[in-house]
């Protein structure tokens, strides 16, 4: 019986995140008796998937940190998994500018096939940026093929000669759509979960706690919310390394009665049909999943304009400088809620081209051409 072709994916830590999501909503739906999926992450300590990936025939392998510090360790440690695991032929790394470090020892290695996928179209400026500008440097003479969930994060990581050159993919942020479908009694459970009453206005930002999501700035727009519609609450989903500053500001702020932090969960799409709006004031995105997510009930959402447009497909979404004041957030907010009507609108987001599962069968379909190229070579 012939085995499956392993390709090997490289990301941070396998949390329900966005991109870790897609990933694993793409590897439940693959054929893994012809492909199968083995992760590598960037932490000591287990992902919330790692113990699904394992009952779906994967492997995950836990590498150190990618940091100044440890970046000789990180590497050795390349260097030695390389060399011990010469049945990788694909690598596929989903770590934007730090994908170099990876694919370069993977090709070292002489594994033929090194993918380098774009999820971002800026980086965070703290004391890492000057390590990720450089290694975004080398990043084309380490990749074979390059993907990017949009043009700007493509241009952004590859190049404008890349572009010119149309020398990658752009793989849509997909999404799930039965996970995001509306319907009132879907709604009304979740708000009775939440213990959401009546005529309060629950307010969301899904997001992972970290400087590019400027949670900051959003507790200001709910502040200036709160002194409008005192009767409104704020749910952040998403877990990350500023979860407890963000609460020491809740508290500064006298919002701890007002702001619910519900975690990492599985059922975000339930959690979005009970809202009654969206905010999301990120500093920079790739894409942007989450508005697509949103869209499926037509949630009203207030966004950064530093988001790429093609996420707009509906007209529940409006975009906002986060250079104005949170004050204008507010009355824009609220203004698009008192003028928005939520509905199904699943068949709006599969139109445009953001069903996940048209997904399934191109990326098995990638990986088998890349691996009958391979064999050619070798015959």
């Amino acid at each position: 019986m012939n085995q499956p072709i392993r390709v090997l994916q490289c990301v941070t830590i396998m949390n329900r995140n966005g991109l870790e999501n897609r990933l694993m909503d793409i590897y439940r739906n693959i054929d893994r008796s012809v492909i199968q999926f083995d992760f590598m992450t960037n932490r000591a300590e287990a992902g919330e998937f790692d113990e699904e990936i394992k009952r779906l025939g994967g492997r995950v392998y836990h590498m150190s940190r990618i940091a100044p510090k440890s970046f000789f360790r990180y590497i050795g440690e390349l260097r030695a998994f390389f060399q011990e695991h010469p049945e990788y032929k694909i690598v596929h790394s989903h770590l934007n500018t730090l994908s170099t470090w990876p694919l370069l020892m993977a090709k070292r290695a002489g594994v033929p096939v090194r993918i380098a996928h774009s999820r971002n179209a800026s980086m965070d400026r703290n004391f890492k940026m000057v390590y990720k500008a450089f290694s975004r440097l080398f990043i084309n003479g380490q990749a074979t093929d390059r993907f990017a969930c949009s043009k700007a994060a493509g241009v952004w990581l590859f190049g404008k000669k890349q572009v010119e050159k149309e020398n990658f993919h752009v793989i849509p942020n997909a999404i799930q759509l039965d996970r995001f479908l509306y319907s009132e009694e879907r709604r009304n459970a979740m708000r009775t979960e939440l213990e959401i009453g009546e005529g309060e206005l629950a307010i969301v930002c899904v997001a992972r706690f970290s400087p590019q999501k400027n949670h900051p700035y959003l507790l200001q727009v709910f502040q200036e919310i709160q002194n409008r519609k005192p009767e409104s609450k704020l749910y952040l989903v998403g877990q990350g390394e500023l979860e407890q500053d963000i609460r020491n500001q809740v508290a500064r702020l006298g919002l701890q009665d007002s702001v619910k932090f519900l975690s990492s969960r599985s059922d975000v799409g339930a959690v979005l049909t009970a809202m009654d709006a969206f905010l999301f004031p990120s500093f920079y995105e790739g894409f942007g999943t989450v508005i697509i997510e949103a869209q499926c009930s037509a949630l009203p959402m207030l966004v950064s304009d530093a988001i790429p447009s093609e996420t707009k497909l509906c007209d529940s979404v409006e975009f906002a400088s986060i250079k104005e004041k949170p004050a204008i957030w507010a009355d824009k907010l609220l203004k698009l809620i008192e003028k928005n009507e939520r509905r199904e609108n699943s068949a709006l987001i599969r139109e445009n081209g953001y069903d996940i599962s048209r997904f399934y069968s191109w990326m098995q379909q990638f990986y088998l051409e890349k691996m009958k190229q391979i064999q050619k070579t070798a015959a």
